[in-house]
């Protein structure tokens, strides 16, 4: 689609500047194939809480599979954005848009048990760089494809599952609307289709 959009720009200055009579991609349309985007299994994320070294890169892994947080969202949250009690999380998105997100009760017990610096204002002590190696290495020590936006996709994909309204996943996510959000529900369709297949001959 890249190379298109480059010839495209191409022709259009030659047929502006009289060098050619007419773009040859004028009309031209490329089927692009949409491959489903990879998530991390439910099943898997006990594998990768087992194999992180300290109480910060659990609640990273957890609070990202709970929350379907951006990296950005995730490196940005501040001690004072969390309320325990009601286990939410207000912060600034995409677009400076505002929203609260809500994490589950394993998440809470990390989060309890996680202990910054007293002069801390921030809830981890991470670059975005920084959480997605720590991410990478943890990947390549379980052999499970994991980052932010594959953890993302998971929570997206089991919140349709479980029969959220698309709606409140679109909200939770923080899509400006609810184009992405059908992508992560027609990899749901996708998936359970193929779980729920019986051949006919038998």
């Amino acid at each position: 689609m890249a190379y298109l959009r480059a010839l495209r720009t191409f022709y259009s200055w030659a047929e502006d500047r009289g060098l050619i009579f007419k773009s040859p991609c004028h009309r031209l349309s490329v089927k692009v194939p949409k491959p489903l985007r990879y998530a991390v299994r439910a099943q898997d994320i006990s594998t990768l809480l087992e194999a992180c070294l300290c109480i910060r890169d659990r609640l990273i892994v957890s609070m990202l599979a709970d929350t379907g947080l951006r990296l950005g969202e995730l490196v940005s949250i501040k001690l004072a954005d969390i309320d325990p009690q009601e286990c939410v999380i207000k912060l600034w998105g995409k677009g400076a848009r505002q929203r609260v997100v809500r994490y589950g009760p394993r998440t809470a017990e990390y989060l309890t048990a996680h202990s910054p610096q007293p002069d801390q204002e921030q809830l981890f002590d991470l670059t975005r760089s920084g959480m997605a190696w720590m991410l990478y290495q943890l990947g390549q020590r379980t052999g499970i494809k994991c980052n932010a936006h594959s953890f993302r996709r998971t929570f997206a994909c089991e919140s349709v599952r479980n029969g959220m309204n698309l709606f409140h996943v679109q909200s939770l996510l923080g899509h400006a609307d609810l184009t992405m959000t059908r992508v992560y529900a027609e990899m749901v369709n996708s998936e359970d289709a193929i779980k729920h297949y019986r051949p006919v001959v038998m």
